[in-house]
């Protein structure tokens, strides 16, 4: 009947949808279990590929890939970058013991790779160095501007704050 609303077609209708998720989308997922995430993290961390196929018709496939850290109470995806900006949960999820020091920034650096990937489009200007008390971790450089993560810590290599800048100049942080 039109616009009959029962339990019994709603799990009908619901039985569809499904059967159509289920025949379009794919979601896969992986734990990234790289040394240097499990290293510098308290959580696991996971890469969520989604596909999404045959959608009107076309036959072009549209991917989502996203990656996200279980906490074991909610999984949720890092902090969006997109201005300067200061990562509370970031710095929250850092291991108590991990020390950012000369000895491991590549390992830091490293874990930042797996959770903030570069475009694979984008030229590698990845570098990493420290001065006055933080270190800074370039993503991108654009003429004589630089973005990336800034990185205080206290005399023990304790990160204390991790932001985003969008914009620092060559000769502040060099």
């Amino acid at each position: 009947m039109y616009g009959q609303t029962g339990r019994s077609q709603t799990a009908e209708v619901q039985y569809r949808l499904d059967t159509f998720i289920s025949e379009n989308c794919t979601t896969d997922y992986t734990q990234i279990s790289a040394a240097s995430v499990e290293k510098v993290l308290k959580y696991s961390v996971y890469r969520i590929r989604q596909e999404i196929k045959n959608i009107y018709g076309e036959k072009k496939v549209k991917l989502n890939e996203f990656i996200v850290i279980d906490n074991g109470k909610k999984a949720s995806c890092f902090e969006a970058i997109r201005t300067n900006k200061q990562l509370p949960e970031l710095t929250s999820y850092i291991k108590e013991n991990f020390a950012l020091n000369p000895e491991n920034a590549a390992i830091f650096q490293s874990m930042l790779d797996y959770i903030y990937p570069i475009a694979d489009w984008k030229p590698d200007k990845r570098e990493y160095f420290f001065k006055n008390g933080k270190w800074y971790f370039l993503r991108d450089k654009h003429f004589r501007s630089r973005q990336g993560f800034e990185v205080t810590v206290d005399s023990h290599g304790k990160i204390k704050n991790i932001c985003y800048k969008m914009k620092w100049d060559e000769e502040d942080s060099k």
